[in-house]
């Protein structure tokens, strides 16, 4: 099976939770009538949220890393996902906006943490 959001030959794990976000951004403002006048500057701008209920540290440092220079990713990525408005698999270029999760929980014992509930991040296209 075909992995929902990829970067490069890296599959995210599957997700909880997907959602995909399309923008349009316009350049506008109000005339003296109080109507909107703008100018669609692009169209079609993606975004997708993903979460899942629980990542292994691995997993989570993995899809990290993809963002991060210093440990072989980039900033800016091709992600490969599936495209709300064309219904197929494209890739664009995107950079990731905050990430968070939660401590699932430590071991008594060594003091590791065991994995991460709730860990979220949203690729956004450039």
């Amino acid at each position: 099976m075909k992995a929902l959001v990829s970067i490069g030959s890296y599959n995210f794990p599957e997700p909880s939770e997907y959602e995909a976000n399309v923008s349009t951004i316009v350049n506008s403002g109000r005339n003296v009538q109080g109507k909107v006048v703008g100018t669609v500057i692009r169209d079609d701008v993606a975004k997708v949220t993903l979460s899942w209920k629980f990542l292994t540290v691995s997993d989570w440092a993995k899809i990290n890393k993809c963002f991060a220079e210093k440990y072989g990713g980039s900033f800016y990525n091709n992600v490969t996902f599936f495209n709300q408005v064309t219904g197929a698999w494209e890739a664009r270029k995107m950079y990731v906006s905050d990430r968070n999760a939660s401590i699932f929980r430590r071991d008594p014992i060594s003091g590791d943490v065991v994995g991460y509930v709730n860990p979220k991040l949203s690729p956004v296209e450039v």
